[in-house]
């Protein structure tokens, strides 16, 4: 009887072989899938519940001198402090912040000659008196009886004028508008030589403009554009790091203009103080910070910088923020500070800087 050779798979087979990979293929295809969604959901879940580690605080300059607030008496703050904020907690902040160096200024066989040109930029070309080995003082007439104390090293000054003597300019309805004070204010500096790029040049710098009307020898708030007689001009910093830059004055800048329309260009600036010193904003090192727990102790304890007190021997604190300080006086680093703010106007400051990497608590 012939013997049948098999030669290879026949239909048959072909067809089951078919099957089957399709079969295991879309097994393995849907294992695949729901494997990743899996895996997916699983990696989120870890790093929600084991988020990294935060990298820890650079301390690259060193333990850092405190911050010097300005000298002020304990009538200048409340006898007592009520934490009355939307929670009735403290608010969660972060562990660490940025610090940031400020160059100083060396004294050179220029300083004097500068000085002078600065000065004549702004109208005061007579001979100055010497406060000090640092600090001239020009006067002038006209058209305002005018004062400009000038720092011939670091270049800052404020510059007055007995504006609010004059009933003429009081009476005066031509009040600029506000960009166009804005501009004034950063032109006269521009060619003063003065050129912060952070605040005279940079479009995103906080810029901030009030108009003011005079009630005897100070200024308030006018109700409307039509009832002022003054703008005022604030330039600072732009926030930092998301956080707000505040001085000694609060949230007025650390260049201050009060400008009038009864005069044209420079001579329409009836008062500029320009306490402005540069920052190096690539020059950073992280710090941690302490609590705002401590920070509200230290508060209670007298401990803190009162820039208003308000009208209330109790402050109520509504609000508590992290920001930056910015001196009107050169200081070497720019350091963080907590802020509270309250009713009435209340706003005081604390260094926000764990105080074991503080030279010495400076209040």
């Amino acid at each position: 009887m012939p013997t049948t050779t098999n030669t290879g798979p026949t239909l048959t087979n072909m067809t089951f072989i078919g099957r089957q990979t399709v079969k295991y293929g879309l097994v393995l295809v849907v294992s695949l899938m729901v494997g990743r969604t899996l895996l997916n959901a699983f990696t989120a879940f870890w790093r929600a519940t084991h988020p990294p580690k935060p990298a820890a605080p650079t301390l690259g300059f060193g333990i850092l001198p405190a911050i010097e607030f300005p000298q002020q008496e304990d009538k200048d703050k409340p006898q007592s402090y009520e934490l009355e904020t939307k929670t009735g907690n403290f608010p969660k902040f972060v562990e660490k912040a940025e610090v940031y160096f400020m160059p100083g200024f060396n004294s050179t066989l220029f300083d004097d000659e500068t000085a002078r040109e600065l000065a004549a930029s702004l109208g005061f070309v007579f001979e100055p008196k010497e406060l000090d080995s640092q600090n001239y003082r020009f006067t002038k007439s006209k058209p305002l009886a005018s004062t400009l104390d000038l720092n011939i090293r670091s270049k800052t000054f404020e510059l007055k004028t007995d504006y609010l003597s004059k009933q003429e300019l009081l009476l005066s309805s031509d009040v600029p508008d506000t960009q166009s004070a804005i501009e004034q204010v950063k032109n006269t500096l521009l060619e003063a030589g003065i050129s912060h790029f952070d605040v005279l040049e940079d479009a995103s710098a906080s810029a901030q403009a009030v108009y003011l009307k005079a009630v005897g020898n100070r200024l308030q708030a006018a109700t409307s554009v039509s009832d002022a007689e003054f703008v005022q001009i604030d330039l600072k910093r732009a926030a930092i790091n998301g956080l707000e830059v505040y001085t000694p004055a609060g949230k007025e800048g650390t260049i201050h203009a009060v400008v009038t329309g009864a005069f044209d260009g420079k001579n329409s600036i009836m008062r500029l103080r320009h306490k402005h010193y540069p920052m190096e904003y690539s020059q950073e090192e992280s710090y941690p910070l302490r609590s705002v727990s401590a920070a509200w102790n230290l508060l209670q304890s007298g401990e803190a910088y009162v820039v208003n007190k308000g009208e209330l021997d109790k402050a109520v604190i509504r609000h508590i923020y992290l920001g930056y300080f910015d001196s009107f006086e050169y200081q070497e680093y720019f350091q963080p500070i907590y802020v509270f703010e309250g009713d009435k106007g209340f706003l005081a400051y604390v260094s926000a800087i764990d105080p074991r990497y503080i030279q010495t608590e400076n209040f």
